[in-house]
């Protein structure tokens, strides 16, 4: 397991598709009484299980790291057991996984596959962990973020848009609606999701009515923002290609025009040649890339790559951000950023910090 300090991201090009067939081929196999009683909902689930599999593996072989790969057994876990579906489904398809693995990986790469695999086992073996909400005690707006989410679990879109008014007429500045309200609303709300208390639909209608309510602030905010001098900075800020969970990233752009800065916010799905071209044509002084899931490391490993390349934007300073983040320590390094943030005000200060060190007329070049 890599120890953070000297980490390095070698990307790995895992056969999803081979991997994933030949997993639920060897789970029938093996385990064919199983196999036969399971309803068609199981099986498609146990095939995406075994997609997953190789997709968090692939990244966690990147890193020399199994937390990407223990993280998704968490989640599947938690997800299966919500449905009450059998438990030992997971424990028997990671044996079948580790068969195939043994068959089709290099010996260098099977080796630390099947050390992940072992660790996931005795991880499915062991207690689960308690499932804590996201809105915690301590939160200084806790009874308020629970009030806004109850209204929108009940479609009460009126309701918690007057909570939130009432809130900003009451002085409350909006970076702490964002910080204690909208933050841990959207990541509670994925446990519900996570846990079957709230829909498909439901979890896009909070999170869409969350990004309405962003933009009705965002007159507010500038107001806010008018009381910061402005620094004559700008920023660039984006999500991968392939990721479509951009509200966090919105948030932490505006976070930065708190700040006094000017930002361009790019939105979800951006291509790297894209998020390069604006760097480079607008001067950006810094660059905020986002992912949530671990399977989009990669891609922001290599839209590090693409800006380090092209020699109008060899020099901004990266920061990046996102759940991933949290799980490998330095993962930020890993991938050649300058820095990594685990909220949008330390994305701030560490922005602020390097652009200070880039212009620093005593820096060595």
């Amino acid at each position: 397991m890599s120890s953070g300090g000297d980490c390095l991201y070698r990307p790995v090009s895992l056969d999803e598709e081979n991997l994933a067939a030949k997993g639920f081929s060897r789970y029938s196999e093996r385990y064919p009484e199983l196999f036969l009683k399971s309803s068609d909902y199981e099986k498609s689930l146990l095939d995406e299980h075994f997609r997953s599999y190789a997709r968090h593996l692939q990244e966690s072989l990147a890193v020399d790291d199994d937390a990407f790969f223990l993280d998704y057994i968490r989640w599947a876990r938690i997800f299966r057991e919500s449905l009450h579906l059998p438990p030992r489904i997971l424990e028997r398809s990671l044996v079948a996984f580790s068969d195939v693995l043994h068959q089709e990986l290099p010996e260098e790469q099977g080796s630390k596959a099947q050390e992940y695999i072992t660790r996931a086992r005795a991880l499915l073996s062991a207690p689960p962990r308690e499932d804590l909400s996201f809105i915690r005690d301590d939160n200084p707006l806790g009874a308020q973020a629970r009030a806004y989410l109850s209204a929108l679990v009940a479609a009460n879109r009126e309701d918690a848009r007057v909570l939130l008014m009432g809130m900003l007429d009451r002085g409350v500045p909006v970076r702490d609606l964002y910080r204690h309200i909208f933050q841990p609303v959207l990541q509670e709300t994925g446990r519900l999701w996570q846990i079957h208390q709230v829909s498909v639909a439901e979890e896009h209608y909070i999170t869409d009515t969350t990004r309405l309510f962003i933009a009705l602030l965002y007159t507010r905010m500038r107001e806010e923002s008018r009381k910061q001098a402005r620094k004559g900075r700008r920023l660039v800020a984006s999500s991968v290609s392939g990721e479509f969970h951009d509200i966090g990233i919105r948030m932490v752009a505006d976070f930065f025009e708190m700040d006094g800065w000017d930002t361009l916010y790019t939105g979800a799905n951006t291509p790297a040649p894209s998020v390069v071209a604006m760097i480079r044509d607008h001067h950006a002084d810094a660059i905020a890339i986002s992912a949530t899931l671990p399977v989009h490391v990669s891609r922001v490993y290599e839209l590090v790559r693409a800006i380090r390349a092209d020699p109008g934007t060899a020099r901004t300073p990266v920061i990046a951000g996102g759940y991933p983040f949290s799980l490998v320590p330095n993962l930020w390094k890993c991938i050649g950023a300058d820095a990594g943030a685990a909220s949008a005000d330390e994305a701030v200060g560490k922005a602020n910090q390097l652009v200070s060190l880039k212009w620093d007329p005593g820096r060595p070049p």
